[in-house]
């Protein structure tokens, strides 16, 4: 018995939400934004189709969403696209509530706060989804 394969759709709208997200990895974005920009790029798509390919997205590790935490500037629901390479179950991410830059502190330092939880807390981390929520250095110059 031959075995099926779901074909993947491969749309210009699909494209065009990738290309936005991947053109934006440095910040979160909200649906809205994907939204707002696809109009402007004269690409007809329904919000339903924006979340539902988001949703696709995250389930296959190409997407981390955050929850809006008070005095977050635009209090919504936002995205960023994530490279496999980044391996974000591995360390925690730094989010600015202005802006929505967002670092991921893939550097030693994770190494040492997690063998200090480890040893003086008895506390394995998982840091997918893990976020801590400030300001970023340019936000923080510019006085906001």
């Amino acid at each position: 018995m031959e075995k099926r394969v779901k074909q993947e759709y491969k749309t210009s709208s699909r494209a065009g939400i990738l290309d936005y997200l991947k053109q934006n990895r440095q910040r979160t974005v909200s649906a809205g934004e994907i939204h707002t920009h696809m109009k402007a790029q004269n690409r007809q798509v329904n919000m339903t189709t924006i979340y539902r390919y988001l949703e696709k997205l995250e389930v296959e590790g190409n997407l981390m969403q955050y929850t809006p935490q008070s005095g977050e500037k635009n209090g919504c629901v936002t995205y960023q696209y994530v490279d496999s390479k980044h391996k974000c179950g591995e360390h925690l991410h730094l989010k600015c509530v202005q802006c929505g830059f967002v670092e991921h502190m893939d550097c030693d330092f994770m190494k040492e706060i997690a063998s200090h939880i480890s040893a003086e807390h008895g506390f394995a981390l998982e840091c997918k989804g893990s976020v801590l929520y400030g300001l970023c250095k340019n936000c923080r110059g510019q006085g906001r």
